[in-house]
């Protein structure tokens, strides 16, 4: 059975969107430029959305909201006429069973997990257009079934409806997904939190942003309110500079939030200005603006993964050190500059004495905990200037720059004798280890300089371990 406080929850969440639902398609109605045609139908932004987050939840509540809605719109053109409340119904199967199929396959996409981030935006637009298209066709027969228009109409405005619906889709459907997500639990943010990750930068930041895109849409159709030609319109298009310039730098919240912003104010520009006569220049410039804004949104993205991709190579995902790939690359470089300078650096190689015991007489997770808490103590005694890698197992290397053989003798001492009064309570024995020292020689590569710090390292273990060995420079 489930609690009350599920079943609160429910009936909250279903009376949230039918509220959500006709404050927006008033803010619809205010905008329509012709009979059942909207510059932009917000509604259906938010079924679309609802139905994507929520799926079967939503329907219910959407499917009620769209019968009320128009039950109120038949009564309000035909007040002298019984409501017919057969009829009114058809209107709402209309409209909430296109975004339902929409939503559901776009749902059952992502849930498969065989797409990525781009493959779902490429699968929302897709299943947005299709889903706007059979609203808009669906809703118009619905009308001319119910006796609200005729088939003359019907023909007249499908066409504007779909546009409508889609344009809204576009803008402000990403944005309601994740404005509703918040306030129901942030699945989003626990299924796929790298997806909110990116552009947490300073808020002015983002803010001077969208006030550069508002200055340019606004300037832009106030010249075309004053010269009342169709050729000044499309200095709007301008405006996706700006918004690239946001979507590449800042969050999937603030893109979208921005995206959102933009395209209302186009649309209220367009009501205050009186551009209805250029209502299909701003409605492709919203679909073009927020589709480029969505696929722009898939770089930063991008770019994340690839860093995320560099870091993993270059990093040792166990002990958190430089991996091998990453410490050879990165003492290349220091030893070419150190050559150029003719700089002392020394090559310090080390592993744990019998660390193959503790593998395996305590097993590998007790020998993984070893390693990282040795790297742990290394790390926090090293400058800033040494490099620490592992090379593989229970091998280490250091990279000491500007350092001679007596130097790095005594940083190894010191790193050694930590090592040796660290107290790690699940290995239950005392952790040493053996190091190896060489310092470059002119024109050595790195290679070559490993080659002698491994075989000086062999010569700490034949010595007895725990304990320092050093080869100086010819």
């Amino acid at each position: 059975m489930p609690s009350v406080g599920r079943i609160s929850s429910q009936l909250g969440l279903q009376l949230a969107l039918m509220l959500a639902w006709i404050l927006l398609y008033q803010s619809a109605e205010l905008l329509e430029y012709s009979p059942h045609a909207s510059l932009w139908y917000p509604p259906a932004a938010l079924s679309f959305a609802a139905l994507t987050l929520f799926g079967l939840r939503a329907f219910p509540a959407l499917l009620l909201v769209c019968f009320l809605v128009s039950v109120w719109h038949f009564q309000r053109f035909h007040p002298a006429e019984q409501i017919p409340y057969t009829a009114a119904i058809l209107p709402a199967m209309a409209h909430s069973l296109s975004y339902l199929l929409g939503a559901l396959l776009l749902r059952i996409l992502i849930q498969s997990g065989r797409v990525n981030y781009s493959g779902t935006l490429v699968a929302y637009l897709i299943l947005a257009a299709i889903a706007a298209l059979l609203a808009a066709y669906s809703g118009a027969w619905s009308l001319q079934l119910a006796g609200v228009i005729e088939q003359s109409e019907r023909l007249a405005i499908w066409l504007g409806w779909w546009i409508g619906d889609l344009v809204a889709i576009l803008s402000l459907s990403p944005f309601l997904v994740l404005l509703l997500d918040r306030f129901t639990g942030k699945t989003i943010a626990a299924q796929a939190p790298w997806l909110l990750q990116h552009g947490h930068g300073p808020r002015h930041s983002f803010l001077l942003k969208l006030v550069l895109c508002l200055l340019l849409l606004t300037f832009s159709m106030l010249l075309a309110h004053q010269v009342r030609a169709q050729e000044i319109t499309f200095l709007i298009l301008f405006l996706s500079l700006p918004a690239m310039w946001l979507v590449y730098t800042e969050s999937i919240w603030r893109s979208f939030s921005g995206l959102a912003v933009i395209s209302l104010a186009i649309v209220l520009l367009t009501a205050l200005l009186e551009l209805d006569s250029y209502a299909a220049i701003y409605q492709f410039t919203i679909a073009m603006i927020a589709v480029a804004m969505l696929y722009g949104t898939a770089v930063p993205l991008l770019q994340n993964t690839n860093q995320q991709l560099q870091r993993s190579l270059h990093t040792d995902p166990l002990t958190g050190v430089l991996s091998r790939q990453g410490f050879i690359e990165q003492a290349n470089l220091l030893l070419g500059r150190a050559g150029r300078r003719k700089d002392k650096v020394c090559l310090a190689v080390l592993d744990l004495d019998h660390f193959k015991q503790v593998n395996d007489l305590l097993g590998h997770q007790i020998g993984d905990e070893v390693l990282q808490q040795v790297c742990q103590t290394l790390q926090r005694q090293l400058r800033q200037q040494d490099l620490l890698g592992r090379f593989g197992g229970d091998e280490l290397m250091l990279l000491l720059p500007d350092t001679d053989t007596r130097e790095a003798s005594k940083i190894c001492e010191r790193l050694r004798l930590s090592i040796e009064q660290l107290h790690i309570a699940a290995a239950g024995q005392q952790v040493t280890a053996s190091f190896g020292i060489c310092e470059q020689q002119t024109d050595e590569s790195f290679n070559q300089l490993f080659a002698r710090a491994d075989k000086t390292l062999m010569q700490a273990k034949q010595r007895g371990r725990n304990r320092i060995e050093t080869i100086l420079a010819d």
